[in-house]
């Protein structure tokens, strides 16, 4: 596992300190966590751009014929 060392302010120290407090979970869990959500929420965001990027692409009245050749030419 590997370890960080960070620098913060005072003041942003003790509201995460509250916040891990009031948790229930040390200040450790705690920083993990919201890091693990941040990234979570930035690879979700990652993934929407990707789709709405694939999904420009192909024209509406074009994908379903698409969709159906390639579903027949799996099932060969």
């Amino acid at each position: 596992m590997a370890r960080v060392t960070l620098r913060l302010p005072d003041s942003l120290h003790k509201q995460l300190a509250a916040q891990a407090e009031a948790e229930g979970v040390s200040m450790n869990q705690y920083l993990v966590y919201a890091l693990a959500q941040v990234s979570t929420a930035a690879d979700i965001a990652a993934q929407q751009a990707k789709y709405e990027e694939l999904t420009n692409r192909v024209p509406d009245d074009d994908a379903e014929a698409d969709l159906r050749a390639l579903l027949s030419s799996r099932a060969s």
